[in-house]
């Protein structure tokens, strides 16, 4: 409401101050005129009359001319209105605004002018852009009606089956019902019978244990008698040994008495030779004989015992012997019954474990089984809904079938009308059009492009309609987008693309370095057009197409001048090393020289983004409050906003950047910027895409080499028709 009272205002003033001019210019003549021929009575002196006279034709003279120049500005500016005018009545809406400054004392009528013809060129540019989003969203909802009415008609088809199988189905789980009741029986009676047999189990492990202890024990006993035996056997051989010692004693004992017989003898003869007085000796040796004879039987009858004892001891010692080998052999075997025994116990145990595990599973199978009977009954319920509503999902179904038939025929409609929009919009002529000759060859035209800010989207939707545009042309228009900001990318791809095969490419002339690559496409014969920004050094591309960079640097000059007053001091904020900033850059300091009371007195270089610019704008604005104008040469427009709100400084210091989009329009609309130099985004998509496919259809070139977007101004004037 306030900015449709201010723009009233303004528009009465400016009636008002060309009223004011043309009738102060015209009573300055009237005036002059009449005092002229009143001075024949006023004024007697000659000389005096003279004088005065020639004062009168100078200020006249003056007058005359200034109202011949006047007029001239006036008439030039009505043949500047009528001359776009003409071409917006011929359909020409890719025209640039018509600058105030050209059409003085028209400015409300070409401030309308221009707002009819932005308002008519944007709402064209929005159809188109909404005509490729319509187009290829009904393009979707046309597959997916088709899909809908094939799946439909599937469906349609199998309910039949579908109905027949879920009466079969229900059929099926009662029977399967009846089969798990069964088997829910005999599940619980293999659960009683695992029980009994994990009972007796439990029972044959106790007894194995058992038996196995008494097992060790009795190898234990039988162990001490064979220790007892070995100790048995030893002492009989001790035995034996004393004996043979004692024999060796009685074989002394004999041979002593032999010796003492022999003594006797010789004592006999002795006793003999000397008479009676050797009857002593006599006696000696009858006692000595007898003593000799006794020792000898002695002996013989301890040598027969000794004997019959050591044959005795030998027999024992053999039975010993006997007896221990007969244990080993039988120890062995024990052994053996022993390892079978535990081999009993040990299979005894993983038995017990097995049918505890067994029967452990056996519980789980019947809580199992008893689930699976309560929701094979669940399920015998489900199966007769489902049969149920087999009959009532078919009749659904073919009702749907016949929806979408509805559907399908309302889309063909559309597309109609969208094709009826279409012709309608080409008749508004915003870029070129491609021509009527169809290419006999299927081609295939590359357009390369950022997609990391806004303005490139802007772009991206005039390639998709030019696109659509050839979509019956014979031609592929493939379109690459590259999110991050690097060059490398496009390099890269054209590379590839070059390696691939295409028929024409096109690309922003950012770097020399796709000179090469444009030298060998040339060699292949494959055109090359840029756009957006021109190569900095010569080369072999086709032409470029895109905004006229000095005109737009000077024209940002020419508008901070105005926001100004013709006096101040600004700054520029430069972005990366690029061509198209660097030609804006100089075009303003070339501009602003003319303009004396203008001055720059401030350079930043290295606003890549908004943070950057934000920091920059911060600082530089703490460092020289002074300031009254910005220019942001590249990106980080918003970042200059933002800093220029937490400043209080929005409008006091006059924003002036290149490009804009929605949120640009919201800072204009605030203040934050005061104006915005465009460059028709949809146009740099679109125009070279046409130009190309005229190109390879015709063989015949752009009529010029370096073809020029229109260039757009967004200020508080108009920005509100543009949001």
């Amino acid at each position: 409401m306030l900015k449709d009272r201010k723009d009233k205002k303004d528009k009465k003033g400016n009636i008002r101050k060309t009223k004011k001019t043309v009738i102060l210019l015209l009573s300055s003549i009237i005036t002059i005129l009449s005092s002229i021929m009143l001075m024949d009575f006023l004024v007697d002196d000659p000389e005096k009359y003279r004088n005065i006279q020639g004062i009168m034709y100078i200020i006249s003279l003056f007058i005359i001319f200034y109202l011949f120049y006047f007029s001239f500005r006036f008439f030039k500016g009505i043949d500047l209105i009528n001359y776009n005018a003409y071409l917006m009545a011929k359909g020409e809406l890719n025209i640039s605004d018509i600058i105030l400054d050209k059409a003085k004392g028209l400015e409300t009528l070409c401030i309308a002018f221009n707002d009819m013809k932005t308002n008519l060129l944007t709402f064209t540019e929005l159809t188109k852009t909404n005509i490729v989003i319509i187009s290829d969203a009904v393009d979707e909802v046309t597959k997916s009606v088709d899909n809908s009415l094939k799946g439909n008609e599937q469906i349609a088809a199998s309910m039949g089956d579908l109905a027949e199988k879920s009466l079969q189905q229900l059929k099926n789980a009662k029977e399967t019902l009846d089969s798990i009741s069964n088997v829910d029986e005999r599940v619980s009676s293999i659960e009683k019978n695992l029980a009994n047999i994990e009972k007796i189990v439990k029972e044959v492990v106790a007894s194995t244990t058992r038996g196995n202890q008494n097992l060790d024990e009795y190898h234990h006993q039988m162990n001490v008698i064979t220790k007892d035996l070995s100790n048995t056997s030893g002492s009989i051989d001790r035995l034996n040994n004393e004996l043979e010692e004692i024999n060796k004693l009685g074989e002394l004992i004999t041979e002593i008495a032999e010796q003492l017989k022999m003594l006797a003898l010789n004592a006999s003869i002795e006793s003999a030779r000397a008479g009676e007085s050797g009857i002593g000796f006599s006696v000696v040796a009858a006692e000595m004989n007898k003593l000799s004879d006794e020792t000898s039987k002695s002996i013989k009858k301890i040598n027969l015992l000794l004997n019959t004892v050591s044959s005795s001891s030998e027999n024992v010692k053999n039975s010993i012997a006997n007896c221990i080998e007969n244990y080993n052999l039988s120890k062995d075997l024990f052994s053996k019954v022993k390892e079978s025994f535990y081999t009993i116990k040990n299979s005894t145990d993983i038995l017990s474990e097995n049918v505890n595990q067994v029967y452990s599973e056996a519980g789980i199978i019947s809580n199992s089984t008893h689930e699976v009977k309560e929701k094979s009954k669940y399920f015998l319920n489900v199966s007769d809904n489902i049969s149920s509503a087999s009959t009532e999902v078919a009749a659904v179904t073919q009702e749907e079938v016949a929806n979408t038939e509805v559907i399908s025929k309302n889309i063909l409609s559309l597309k109609d009308m969208l094709f009826e929009i279409e012709k309608l919009v080409r008749r508004f002529k915003t870029s070129v059009i491609p021509v009527d000759k169809v290419s006999e060859k299927r081609l295939k035209i590359v357009f390369l492009s950022p997609l990391d800010h806004e303005f490139w989207y802007g772009v991206r939707q005039g390639a998709m309609y030019a696109k659509k545009e050839l979509a019956e042309k014979n031609v592929d228009v493939e379109y690459y987008g590259f999110t991050e900001k690097s060059w490398k990318n496009t390099i890269d791809t054209f590379q590839k693309v070059l390696e691939e095969g295409a028929d024409g490419i096109i690309l922003p002339g950012f770097s020399k370095e796709a000179v090469p690559l444009i030298e060998k496409a040339s060699l292949r014969n494959i055109p090359v057009m840029t756009y957006n920004c021109d190569l900095p050094v010569e080369s072999k591309r086709m032409a470029y197409f895109g905004p006229n960079i000095s005109e737009a640097g000077i024209l940002a000059a020419d508008f901070m001048v105005k926001a100004l007053n013709g006096k101040g001091k600004v700054a520029i904020v430069n972005g990366s090393d690029i061509t198209v900033y660097n030609t804006r850059r100089e075009k303003i300091i070339e501009r602003l020289k003319k303009k004396k009371k203008v001055k720059i007195v401030v350079e930043l270089k290295g606003g890549h983004d908004n943070e950057k610019v934000y920091a920059m704008i911060k600082d530089l604005l703490n460092k020289h409050p002074y300031l009254n104008g910005i220019f942001i040469v590249g990106l980080g427009v918003r970042g200059a906003a933002k800093a220029l709100r937490e400043l209080n400084m929005v409008g006091k210091v006059k924003v002036i950047c290149f490009d804009f989009d929605k949120e640009i329009f919201e800072l204009i609309k605030e203040g934050s910027v005061y104006a915005a130099i465009g460059q028709d985004p949809f146009g740099q998509g679109h125009d070279p895409i046409i130009y190309m496919y005229n190109y390879l259809v015709t063989n015949k070139k752009p009529e010029r080499e370096m073809i020029w977007t229109r260039t757009d101004v967004v200020n508080i004037d108009n920005v509100e028709d543009l949001i």
